[in-house]
């Protein structure tokens, strides 16, 4: 408990980091913290600061993640839960700074690798309370018993969910780049999101992790009532 208690509270405080810094780029983009869209370029250089800032918080994470892990499955449990609990925070301390978001159904930049992903604050934050939940359980479950593994069908399974949710977050801007190419991102604001590919994948994503749970919790019974 203590190194998860110690995950999130440095999960949170990136949480805070974030928040702060992009406090600074919608300053710096459009004069106020509250404004998303339209689309401004950075500078080239500001622009490549800007991913590569993103790298280093995957990087970090990452890292401490790999601290408080005992095992392999557990390292990546970590990462997934203090990436989560990362991203929850930045929009708990985005809205106690600025009131932004307003609503959750206000439109955001996600992540910008490899390409602009942009939705609703809602899914983000359904898909960082998935991760929290699951990625937990995990761990706790992990530390009951060495054998708690994730199966090849239930990792496959999540990861085409990942993958739909991703093209939902992604799909306008692929569409904008291959018929018009990087200079029709400017200005863009987004009018509409692809609900429909969004649940399908997080349905998907959901049903992995609660068989995966499910699966790993009847192992450890099982070698309870064998011992």
């Amino acid at each position: 408990m203590k190194r998860i208690a110690a995950v999130s509270i440095y999960a949170a405080a990136m949480g805070y980091l974030e928040s702060a810094v992009v406090i600074y780029l919608r300053e710096l983009a459009f004069g106020n913290s509250v404004q998303v869209f339209p689309l401004r370029y950075f500078e080239p250089q500001l622009g490549l600061l800007e991913i590569g800032r993103e790298v280093a918080t995957i990087v970090m994470l990452l890292s401490v993640s790999y601290l408080a892990g005992r095992s392999r499955l557990q390292k990546w449990m970590f990462f997934v839960y203090s990436f989560a609990i990362w991203d929850i925070f930045y929009y708990i301390f985005l809205r106690i700074f600025t009131g932004w978001p307003s609503s959750l159904f206000n439109f955001d930049v996600l992540f910008l690798i490899p390409v602009i992903w942009i939705g609703p604050v809602l899914s983000p934050v359904l898909i960082s309370l998935l991760l929290a939940v699951s990625s937990l359980t995990i761990i706790l479950l992990r530390e009951k018993s060495e054998n708690i593994r994730i199966g090849l069908v239930d990792f496959g399974a999540f990861s085409l969910g990942s993958l739909i949710v991703f093209y939902s977050f992604t799909e306008q801007i692929f569409y904008i780049l291959l018929s018009v190419g990087p200079k029709g991102m400017e200005n863009f604001t987004p009018k509409s999101f692809d609900w429909l590919s969004f649940s399908i994948g997080y349905l998907i994503m959901c049903a992995s992790a609660v068989k995966t749970i499910k699966d790993s919790y009847h192992k450890m019974k099982s070698e309870k009532v064998i011992q």
